[in-house]
């Protein structure tokens, strides 16, 4: 600023120098520096860490279900387990969205949500003499722990089993199945507890993780734009080119558009900056320099979401008997991918450095 402005402007001196290397929208005088690290805590904290203390929370319920179905094995308790493992997996298929950090640096995802079922294996298991603690389970293929062998334990090949069914060979499986399950939630809830939410939150400033603020919002870009491209490409997709239902998600509890579903919305919450709590998010951004952009985002996201809702069938049966609404749902799906591929993250690489 030159010496050279009138005196009656000076008032405006102080104002200036605040924050001089900060940039602020003429606008709305939103900080844009400031708004920009805003989002990465909020979404670190309010989003990332959030989920994985909700998933914990779950996994806990569900183990403390699946002991009351073990030592009274009836079809109230049976009930209740399945409610407890279909509500786990909301909060682990919307955390999908950001399977970044601790979740794939530590195979979390591959060690607690592979599928198919390898129910020749498993049968293996079971009809062998193996003692099944946890530590036992631990060491099994992916295939043979985790969510989905839960699942087929809870609801049988046909998603029928009654409590009476259980042998005490399959009690003890699920046991140590819960058990490994809530060990690996742990792990991963009390590493971005205890310091990678910190990485995502200074990234460009401190960060070991993320030099530039742009490097993490470009991961968290990726992130979102990678589930949708599972979701249609390979979880709607393979099964339905197959035609064949067993390569299907959930099939035994009949969940996978549900889970599908539920992929979706985490995209969204991560967008949006909100799980449980709502803060800022890279939706902020978007709408403080390109609102048409945001209007799209939205747009594309609802179309996908009600594509679908669309399929009034679960999705093993879809595959043959509403292959039009599948093959909508994937077209939505992809079309969503591509507005986040091809317009999000070139506006965040131009917007962030």
């Amino acid at each position: 600023m030159k010496k050279a402005f009138k005196t009656s402007l000076m008032v405006m001196i102080p104002v200036i120098l605040v924050a001089p290397a900060c940039k602020k929208n003429k606008d709305k005088g939103t900080d844009v520096t400031v708004l920009k690290t805003e989002i990465l805590k909020d979404i670190s904290v309010n989003v990332c860490t959030d989920s994985y203390v909700d998933m914990l929370d779950k996994a806990n319920a569900l183990q403390s279900t699946v002991t009351a179905l073990t030592t009274t094995t009836n079809d109230a308790n049976l009930t209740a387990a399945r409610t407890a493992w279909k509500n786990m997996r909301v909060t682990w298929e919307q955390s999908e969205a950001w399977l970044f950090g601790p979740v794939e640096a530590d195979l979390i995802d591959p060690r607690i949500d592979t599928w198919p079922v390898d129910f020749t294996q498993l049968d293996q298991i079971l009809n062998s003499s193996a003692v099944l603690t946890e530590a036992y389970v631990d060491n099994l293929d992916d295939a043979l722990k985790g969510f989905h062998p839960i699942e087929y334990l809870l609801w049988g090949v046909n998603g029928n089993k009654t409590a009476t069914s259980f042998t005490a060979r399959e009690k003890e499986y699920l046991t140590s199945l819960t058990q490994n399950l809530v060990k690996l939630t742990t792990s991963v809830k009390n590493t971005w507890s205890n310091g990678y939410n910190v990485q995502l939150s200074t990234a460009g400033n401190g960060s070991t993780e993320f030099a530039t603020q742009q490097d993490a919002f470009i991961q968290l870009v990726d992130a979102m734009s990678d589930i949708c491209g599972e979701v249609a490409d390979s979880k709607l997709k393979e099964p339905f080119d197959s035609a064949d239902p067993s390569k299907e998600e959930s099939p035994f509890a009949k969940n996978s558009i549900v889970d599908f579903t539920n992929n979706i919305k985490g995209v969204m919450a991560m967008y949006q900056g909100k799980f449980i709590v709502d803060g800022k998010g890279i939706e902020d951004l978007v709408r403080l320099k390109n609102l048409s952009l945001d209007t799209e985002i939205k747009s594309k996201y609802t179309a996908a979401i009600s594509a679908l809702g669309a399929i009034s069938v679960p999705f093993g049966q879809a595959i043959t008997a509403e292959p039009t609404k599948i093959q909508n749902a994937m077209d939505k799906i992809a079309e969503f991918e591509e507005v986040l591929d091809g317009k999000l993250k070139p506006f965040l690489q131009q917007q962030v450095q």
